[in-house]
């Protein structure tokens, strides 16, 4: 088999963005993010899915999306401008021959004085080199650009350079969910999409862009294990709507049962089931509250799926649930802690002492409990306060 450049997740950083003044999203292959409500882990999954709206349409449409710049936008005291937001992305470039080097994509967007148009920095810098960074209408790169104002040029050049390529189908490939089971039930229109949507509606398309294969089989048995008697499911054409159909079998026969005759928690399971496995794979896949509706006997199982799909795929799930975090898997250097602090929202890994305490007694669910759960003194941010600086590991 031929060896090809792969490109990992290992980092998502956030300047300036809702709550976040400076942060970093350290990854895991498998990552648990724990946080109290409105700490800002909602924020966190909103900031993925602006930066891959962003280079798949248009930086444009992604914060008109979310009501304009000044909506997403970190508070600040004072008057006067706002500093810029910016998201970015450190990736692990991985070439044939174990060879690798460290990169970092990203942007910085601030409004100008009068006008509708921004300030835009955008960068992509490996461990080495500046590749090319663009500010405003200027370009310094080994191409002659003119960028286009108000909108990234990444998504414009990306064909001239394969690195260039890989990363920009890297960071179309992120996904950030909150299934709902009630829009999965729901039928909707026949679509062409094999990638599911954040809440899962279209849960049928992708369904149906794998049935018959491995991965197929794969889903239904792990379905089959969190509701007992489920032996299929399939998704079939009605009058132009896509429709989910399961079969359950029982002692005396089979039943044959739509979305809207199973429970939430089976529905939101092959939500959770199709995240993993839908194609193209996702190269990071965020699933909030992967509890919610879930039988706590069942999460045993989504959690094994999750680690079993995690070698190519960075997978984060955030939980409040202690039978979630007191699974094997959650070990504590998997663990980062989003917290409200000082009037911003901050990341924290887990103390030192914390971390070499987690053992199969006393679990991560078990510290949650006895509020027992200890973070590191300092969070998690970028160096210098520069998006696109290498840290000094």
């Amino acid at each position: 088999m031929t060896e090809t450049v792969r490109a990992i997740v290992e980092e998502i950083r956030l300047r300036r963005f809702r709550a976040f003044e400076n942060a970093r999203l350290t990854l895991s292959d498998l990552t648990f993010l724990i946080g109290r409500n409105g700490a800002g882990k909602s924020s966190l999954l909103d900031a993925v899915d602006l930066l891959r709206e962003a280079v798949s349409d248009s930086l444009e449409n992604a914060l008109d999306r979310r009501g304009g710049l000044q909506k997403v936008q970190c508070a600040t005291s004072g008057r006067g401008r706002k500093p810029p937001m910016g998201i970015a992305l450190v990736l692990r470039i991985i070439f044939p021959g174990n060879r690798q080097t460290q990169a970092i994509y990203g942007f910085e967007v601030k409004g100008k004085p009068k006008g509708s148009s921004w300030h835009i920095r955008e960068c992509f810098k490996s461990s080495k080199e500046t590749t090319f960074e663009r500010k405003d209408d200027t370009f310094h790169g080994k191409l002659d650009v003119s960028p286009p104002a108000g909108n990234l040029v990444m998504p414009l050049i990306a064909g001239s350079d394969s690195l260039w390529g890989l990363i920009l189908n890297t960071i179309r490939n992120l996904r950030a969910y909150e299934l709902s089971p009630a829009h999965m039930a729901s039928a909707p229109e026949i679509g062409e999409r094999s990638t599911l949507a954040r809440d899962g509606a279209n849960a049928g398309d992708v369904l149906k862009a794998v049935q018959g294969t491995a991965d197929h089989r794969w889903v239904v048995e792990r379905l089959g294990t969190i509701t007992e008697g489920i032996n299929d499911v399939r998704a079939e054409a009605l009058l132009g709507r896509r429709v989910l159909r399961f079969v359950q079998r029982f002692e005396d026969g089979e039943l044959n049962l739509d979305a809207r005759q199973v429970s939430q928690g089976t529905l939101r399971s092959l939500g959770v089931l199709l995240a993993l496995k839908q194609k193209p794979s996702p190269s990071v896949v965020l699933i909030d509250e992967i509890e919610n509706s879930v039988h706590p006997s069942a999460l045993a199982v989504l959690l094994d799926a999750a680690l079993a799909s995690c070698y190519d795929t960075r997978v984060v799930l955030t939980s409040h649930s202690p039978e979630v975090l007191s699974h094997p898997a959650v070990t504590g250097e998997r663990v980062r802690v989003v917290e409200w602090r000082d009037g911003a929202s901050r990341i924290f890994r887990l103390s030192p002492e914390t971390q070499e305490s987690v053992n199969e007694i006393d679990t991560v669910g078990w510290m949650l409990r006895s509020n027992a759960l200890w973070t590191g003194p300092q969070p998690e941010t970028i160096e210098d306060d520069d998006l696109f600086a290498f840290e000094s590991y």
